[in-house]
Formats: C-alpha cells, sequence, structure tokens
C-alpha cells in the first residue's frame, strides 16, 4: 500500500438505500463524498495530489481556515492505496487487467505525503474508489454495493484481499461507476469519538 494522502470529512449515518441486514452499517466512512462530505474540497481548490487527496493536515486545516469553515465534529482520515488499479466499464472486471497505479491526470500538487504521527491511526477497513479524471466514487455506499458484500459497521471491507476479490468476481458490476477502480485503506487519526 502507498501512503495516499488525507481527508476532513462528516462522518454520517447510513441513507435509508443502505439499509443491510443486520442493520450493522453504523456510519458511512467512505473516501469519496457521495454519502460523507468532504469538509474542504482539495480537487476543488487545487491542493490536491495525484491521489486526490491532501498531502498534510495542515492543508486541510489552512483551507478551512481561509474559507472560514466550521470544523466542529468532524474527522481527520487518512488513507493508503492499493499498488494497482483495474480499468471497468462498470459493467464487466476481467481480474487479467490489473495494472501499476497511474497517476490521476488532474493532480496539480506532487506526492509528499505526510506520515501520521506513530499510533495516531486506528485501521477502519478497506473501501474501493473509482477515478475518473479525478477520485469520484466510493462505490460501497453510493452505489449500494454494501447490501450484497461483508461490510463493517463503517461500510468498509475487513481486509485488502476481500476488496480484491470482490473486484475480481464482478460485484461492482452491473452498471456501477464507470473509470479505474483501486482500493484504499481508511484510517481514523485521533480520538475514535465521532465516529
Amino acid at each position: 500500500m502507498l501512503p495516499a494522502g488525507y481527508l476532513l470529512k462528516r462522518v454520517a449515518p447510513p441513507p435509508g438505500w443502505l439499509d443491510v441486514e443486520p442493520n450493522h452499517i453504523k456510519n458511512v466512512c467512505s473516501v469519496a463524498d457521495c454519502v460523507n462530505d468532504n469538509l474542504v474540497d482539495v480537487q476543488a481548490a487545487w491542493q490536491h495530489n495525484t491521489f486526490g487527496l491532501a498531502n498534510t493536515p495542515e492543508t486541510l486545516s489552512a483551507l478551512a481556515f481561509k474559507d472560514d469553515l466550521d470544523t466542529e465534529g468532524t474527522v481527520l482520515f487518512y488513507y493508503t492505496a492499493y499498488e494497482y488499479e483495474l480499468p471497468s466499464d462498470g459493467w464487466t472486471f476481467d481480474a487479467s487487467q490489473w495494472r501499476p497505479r497511474s497517476p490521476t491526470p488532474s493532480s496539480s500538487v506532487s506526492d509528499a505525503v505526510e506520515p501520521p504521527p506513530e499510533g495516531s491511526t486506528t485501521l477502519l477497513g478497506y473501501d474501493v474508489v473509482v477515478f475518473e479524471d479525478y477520485l469520484s466514487h466510493s462505490p460501497l455506499s453510493c452505489n449500494s454495493v454494501a447490501k450484497d458484500l461483508p461490510v463493517n459497521e463503517h461500510c468498509l471491507l475487513g481486509s485488502l484481499e476481500e476488496a480484491v476479490a470482490a473486484i475480481d468476481s464482478g460485484s461492482f458490476g452491473g452498471g456501477c461507476e464507470e473509470g479505474v477502480y483501486t482500493i484504499f485503506s481508511v484510517y481514523r487519526v485521533g480520538s475514535p469519538n465521532g465516529s
């Protein structure tokens, strides 16, 4: 896994379309902001690296301050990214087409991800992420794929191997987003309160 960066998000309870038995999803901690909003849109501010994320928490803080955004109740997340990606039309997935990761072409900042302080993160799980020209979707939540996969209380998969197997088996087929699929590990930074 490659160091990918940070986002400051408002963690959200699952929307109605994610009513999944046994109703164990407590909150959605997806990477994309289809369900849980990014407080600071680093892509719109042209402060994103080739993963579509901020290199440092300070970048997020500075942008929030500049735009006078209320950070109360937000959660800082740190991500790492799988070294491989798989292009798909959103209908079919060919497991033989995994290739080394290609940087997002719309990036304006080089990758210089500051590692989080040792012992400051908690691994929540693994999200499948779709890139178009930018980080665009987390189909586990935004396309309700979590209804058919064994996700945890954060609407994330339990391991990298589970995520790869779900992609390879076509679990994201049938009309999910077109683009390049990869996997991010999702870490909460700091206190476990709030998610």
